[in-house]
């Protein structure tokens, strides 16, 4: 009678012990969790899964209940601006959200990712409450204001550097063996000013490289060097019209320029406002010019010295939507006292989802030219072309790539496990 008595305990222990384990369970099961579907090129993915544990990240798109599409801008400052776009499906359809996000240069990696992830947070929180996975949430804050119950916000201080930011760098490596050593060096220093009404940005760099051969009776040394000095004004006239003025002057032993100037002005314009840029845009831009062109030895044309202007225009389209990315354009541009003399650039990149697990995605460049008046008469060596020591003649270029992927298999994604990563 003991041991019945004893075994009936242990088996109700068991039974209740499993009971409260699915009800401690409850909040976690799959069914009850927010479904959110991440489109993204670089966004710290497998952070926000680690961090958001409240919500399901799924693989597919077609069973989310929130899509979430991050883009991101490069800031006058060097920082990053992250546009965060909310849409809810199914009961949650009509939903939509913005959030936006900005980082500065000096923010490390694990700054930015703790700020993306509060904000993806707040932007989920309203989707959360609508739905069963709400009733596990509790909203707190840090703010210092808010434990002082102020219940208002206070402006930053004013910029002392009024949006100037200056950057110096300098990099180099070297390698060798037996045969084969090679070395390199680079250095830059750029100036920036970037404000809704105007731009200017300042930049100046070197670079040198040399290599050098010895095997069985072949022995040579092969160095490269360049200098560029680049200034850029843009002014916003408008949500759709911008104008620009640049000035560039450079020194490249690979293209035979002892020295290379150019003048030009340009007008732009945007057929989406220019807040938009993140999500869309469709710009057509004209530029007019001077150069004038000091080469390092005498050209195909029989000149040492030449003075040329120069137009172009140039048409370009960028789509960011729940269906992937778009990017194409299109530029031709001619030199204004002899029109035979002529380039076309072509190029589209995408990625599309078709549908569910299947994606596609392709880059394609392509471009005419009939204005290369800088290819030197003597030629390259064997070596030289090999090595790619000079820039040689051709009427066109070409590069592509192609590729699809399809994914099928579980749809959940909330596990990261970086073991033996």
């Amino acid at each position: 009678m003991k041991h019945i008595i004893l075994s009936t305990c242990f088996f109700l222990l068991y039974i209740s012990n499993i009971a409260c384990g699915q009800l401690s369970d409850l909040s976690a099961r799959p069914d009850l969790n927010l479904k959110v579907y991440i489109n993204c090129n670089w966004c710290y993915q497998d952070f926000l899964r680690t961090q958001i544990t409240w919500v399901d990240f799924v693989q597919d798109q077609f069973v989310s209940e929130v899509d979430l599409t991050i883009t991101s801008l490069v800031t006058g400052s060097g920082g990053t601006e992250f546009l965060l776009q909310f849409a809810g499906k199914r009961e949650l359809s009509g939903m939509t959200d913005t959030l936006s996000l900005t980082t500065n240069a000096i923010n490390t990696d694990n700054e930015i990712r703790e700020s993306l992830v509060r904000k993806v947070k707040l932007g989920l929180v309203r989707y959360a409450a609508c739905g069963k996975a709400g009733d596990c949430l509790d909203i707190n804050s840090n703010s210092a204001q808010d434990s002082l119950d102020v219940g208002i916000g206070s402006n930053p201080m004013e910029d002392p550097w009024n949006a100037w930011v200056f950057r110096v760098s300098a990099n180099g490596n070297v390698g060798a063996q037996k045969s084969i050593q090679s070395g390199s060096f680079n250095s830059s220093i750029s100036v920036s000013q970037v404000k809704e009404t105007h731009k200017l940005l300042l930049n100046m760099s070197a670079r040198y490289n040399e290599r050098r051969f010895d095997y069985g009776d072949f022995t040579e040394r092969f160095t490269l060097r360049s200098q560029s000095l680049n200034a850029t004004y843009v002014h916003s006239l408008s949500d759709h019209w911008s104008a620009g003025v640049f000035a560039s002057a450079e020194r490249s032993d690979f293209s035979n320029y002892d020295l290379f100037q150019n003048t030009s002005a340009a007008v732009e314009y945007n057929v989406f406002p220019y807040r938009e840029a993140q999500t869309k845009s469709l710009t057509m831009v004209y530029r007019v010019g001077f150069s004038y062109y000091d080469f390092q030895e005498e050209t195909i044309f029989n000149k040492k010295i030449d003075r040329i202007p120069a137009h172009s225009f140039l048409l370009s389209t960028t789509f960011t939507k729940d269906w992937g990315q778009l990017s194409s354009g299109a530029e031709v541009a001619s030199f204004l006292n002899d029109f035979a003399k002529n380039h076309l650039f072509f190029w589209c990149n995408y990625s599309v989802r078709i549908f569910k697990g299947l994606s596609a995605n392709s880059s394609v460049n392509f471009s005419v030219q009939r204005d290369q008046i800088n290819i030197r008469l003597n030629g390259a060596s064997q070596e030289e072309v090999l090595l790619q020591q000079q820039e040689l003649q051709t009427d066109f270029e070409f590069s592509a790539f192609m590729g699809l992927s399809y994914r099928f298999g579980s749809i959940y994604n909330n596990v990261v496990n970086p073991r033996f990563d």
